[in-house]
């Protein structure tokens, strides 16, 4: 049986809204490569703290867990691993033929190499679900650090610490030269950074089921209050001209980071709290992990194309237009395969211990002969104090 979880709307609404600015900003990134000052701002601004609120959101619902922490980090290799074989799976299903009608050959070498590099955590074949194998990584640390966190002060406060500590560690040049672990293997680095926000949204979560129906006025009084720091801190965050965060390269610029990406989860939140029942936006919000595979496919197959194809880079306004119909569009798309993975194989979307028509459900692994090596190992070693 898998364990019931309470749902809230508003956290599917917020996560309704972070896919629509992932596959918004994935529009706009296509049209910034050909026409930067007509849309930079925007792509600037959402990747400011779009990628922050999902670490964030992801915290909400953690719950410390007894039993086996290797049994634990193995269920979520399966809840978060899974879907990044099966979405790059299925792009690489696809690039062959794609390369061969764009470029009128296949080159092989390529797609064994983006392929080899998932055993680095790299997931070349459909990028966008890196998050995913950056939150399995984050998601070890809160098994490892958050089963002994009792109170909101000390979940602030581990959280200021990874986001700190983050921010330094990604921030030096060359830092993995000093060991054998290349950048980022399985977003090793950005781990610190994004656990740092899945530990303020785990320990916040009580505030923010209060913030959310607070006086109408005051929520939205607060809006404009954290738009507008948004705004300005994003401005004030520019290293080098050109510059915008990229959580997937551990690029954060300097230290408005932080105000940009609290600000921006702030208002994305309270702005989620408005929305009146409206049950397509629950259901979006529901599946944001197929829709982030999906999301890939798009990127790599269509974006570019489509983009292209409507030939509006000059002006604004029409870029926002295209942006938001191609989007909706996009998502809509995404509906049937959302539909078909969740019915077929819910085992590789996040739910292994679901039952389903073609697959059983997939037990929590026990590593049973690993633990057995380690205490004979550990008998044979001795105690250090008999």
């Amino acid at each position: 049986m898998q364990e019931e979880k309470t749902r809230y709307y508003w956290v599917d609404v917020v996560k309704a809204v972070g896919i629509f600015l992932v596959f918004y900003a994935h529009i706009l990134q296509r049209t910034y490569r050909l026409s930067a000052e007509t849309v930079f701002f925007q792509f600037k601004l959402i990747y400011a703290f779009h990628m922050p609120l999902f670490f964030f959101v992801s915290g909400f619902f953690h719950k410390p867990k007894d039993g086996s922490k290797l049994t634990q980090i193995g269920t979520l290799f399966q809840k978060r691993i899974f879907p990044v074989f099966l979405f790059g799976g299925i792009a690489l299903l696809i690039w062959p033929a794609y390369m061969f009608v764009k470029f009128g050959e296949v080159d092989y070498g390529l797609l064994l190499s983006n392929t080899l590099l998932y055993l680095q955590g790299h997931p070349l074949l459909n990028a966008t679900v890196w998050f995913l194998v950056c939150l399995f990584t984050a998601e070890i640390w809160a098994v490892l650090f958050l089963s002994k966190v009792k109170t909101v002060l000390e979940g602030i406060l581990i959280a200021a610490f990874f986001l700190y500590f983050g921010y330094l560690f990604t921030s030096i040049k060359g830092i993995e030269e000093y060991y054998l672990l290349p950048k980022n293997f399985w977003y090793f680095h950005e781990s610190f950074i994004a656990f740092g926000f899945f530990t303020l949204g785990y320990a916040t979560f009580p505030w923010f089921q209060k913030l959310v129906n607070v006086n109408l006025l005051i929520r939205i009084t607060l809006i404009m209050i954290f738009g507008r720091i948004l705004i300005w801190s994003v401005d004030l965050n520019i290293p080098y001209k050109g510059f915008a965060v990229i959580m997937k390269t551990s690029t954060h610029g300097n230290f408005y980071f932080f105000i940009s990406a609290f600000s921006g989860i702030l208002a994305t939140i309270l702005i989620a709290s408005l929305i009146p029942k409206i049950k397509w936006v629950e259901y979006i919000g529901k599946n944001t992990l197929i829709l982030l595979g999906t999301n890939g496919l798009f990127v790599s197959f269509f974006n570019s194309h489509i983009v292209s194809w409507l030939n509006h880079y000059e002006n604004t306004n029409l870029v926002i237009f295209d942006s938001v119909w191609v989007s909706l569009l996009t998502i809509g798309i995404s509906v049937p395969v959302i539909k078909i993975l969740n019915r077929w194989l819910p085992q590789w979307v996040g739910r292994p211990q679901a039952d389903g028509p073609l697959l059983k459900a997939i037990s929590p692994p026990e590593f049973v002969f690993l633990k057995k090596t380690v205490q004979k190992i550990s008998q044979g070693t001795g105690n250090i104090k008999e």
